[in-house]
């Protein structure tokens, strides 16, 4: 036999690739790198896109989830309204009576707006705070419009075109005196700043107040200074009954009384001067709210029922600050209440043409009766007390 030639080189590579074990080597060998290759070349070769959002077509319908959302919002904005179960038929059940209301007599309504009082009517006078609407609303100067006292208002601090007087609180006193001495002719305050418009009034009665409410409530409060002025209270009043009268009275600081041509009454702040010639004859009523000075009594005076007289009352402040001024009636042999210390209790003078005067809640003044005796006022030979003739009063 002879022998094979030996293998050729390529003949023993091929063997050794065909070979179990390396064969399976090599292909494993090949398949990563076939991996590794295609990787590399995708991350290199291919373009970077850029992402764009874009928002989906609105929808023709609101989505479930917001339909939801809406209807528990709007079940937690408002609470739905409880039912109410009305019925016709008499219950079992007795609920208990309401508690009374409080309510407000007629005469204090009267007391506190001056509804149905003589001077304390409402319109669009002035009155403490001025004009209508000020203040308490309560005019105790008197009304723009209506019947009973005239009152003039006069600045002695100003002349007629609103200049200084120079006046000063003596001179004043001597202004007032020369006034009441001399048939209380107010052409001695035509030199003065005159108020345009007089007030009317039933009854002179002023509580205890700041004394600007005076010119405030002629609508002054913006050019006369509260002091040294004065107002002239006028009217022509006729008794409802025959007898002995005396007006009783205290004014701070000023409060002067003329009846018939005649000063009947002086009791004015005794520190303001000599103001007048009268004198009291006797001792005053004691009151609290007086400036310890009570009121005092006038002098008696016969009237007969029917008969009309004149009658005037000076009121006025002197050095500013505090006002007051007090007028009532007493008849002789009039019976009275009295208080504790036996001082009768007297009505307001007034005249006719409203409910009785009431002083009103919480005023500082001394106490006031009833006066179911109103005097009558004529005005150009009206008589003012019937219903003709009770201007825009109550």
């Amino acid at each position: 036999m002879t022998e094979d030639a030996p293998d050729s080189l390529p003949r023993r590579i091929w063997k050794k690739l065909t070979s179990g074990k390396f064969l399976y080597v090599s292909i494993l060998v090949h398949i990563l790198f076939a991996l590794i290759a295609v990787v590399f070349v995708v991350q290199v070769i291919s373009p970077k896109r850029k992402v764009v959002f874009t928002s989906a077509p609105p929808s023709k319908e609101p989505q479930q989830h917001d339909v939801q959302m809406a209807k528990k919002q709007k079940s937690m904005s408002a609470p739905a309204p409880a039912k109410r179960i009305t019925t016709t038929g008499l219950s079992k059940i007795a609920l208990p009576e309401m508690p009374p209301m409080p309510s407000t007599a007629p005469s204090e309504m009267a007391s506190m707006t001056g509804m149905g009082g003589p001077g304390l009517g409402l319109g669009s006078g002035g009155g403490m705070g001025g004009g209508s609407g000020g203040g308490t609303g309560i005019p105790f100067f008197g009304l723009r419009t209506g019947d009973g006292f005239e009152g003039t208002f006069y600045d002695l601090k100003q002349n007629r075109g609103r200049r200084p007087t120079g006046m000063d609180p003596d001179k004043y006193t001597k202004e007032v005196y020369r006034f009441t001495t001399g048939a209380w002719n107010e052409g001695n305050f035509s030199q003065y700043f005159k108020a345009p418009d007089p007030l009317y009034t039933r009854q002179i009665f002023v509580p205890s107040m700041p004394a600007a409410e005076g010119p405030k409530a002629f609508n002054l409060e913006k050019l006369v200074q509260p002091k040294m002025w004065v107002a002239v209270y006028k009217a022509t009043v006729i008794p409802p009954y025959s007898g002995n009268i005396r007006f009783v009275g205290k004014g701070d600081d000023i409060m002067i009384v003329r009846f018939n041509n005649r000063v009947v009454l002086d009791w004015s702040q005794p520190d303001a001067g000599k103001l007048s010639n009268w004198r009291p004859h006797g001792k005053a009523y004691m009151f609290p709210n007086t400036n310890n000075y009570g009121i005092m009594p006038g002098d008696w005076i016969t009237v007969q029922a029917g008969q009309s007289y004149p009658m005037e009352v000076l009121i006025g402040e002197r050095p500013g600050g505090g006002f007051m001024a007090y007028l009532y009636i007493e008849k002789a042999g009039g019976k009275y209440q009295k208080d504790a210390h036996g001082t009768p209790i007297l009505p307001v003078f007034r005249l006719a043409g409203g409910a009785d005067f009431q002083l009103p809640n919480g005023a500082k003044a001394p106490p006031v009766a009833p006066n179911d005796e109103p005097w009558k006022s004529v005005k150009g030979g009206k008589d003012l007390s019937s219903p003709l003739g009770q201007g825009l009063l109550p």
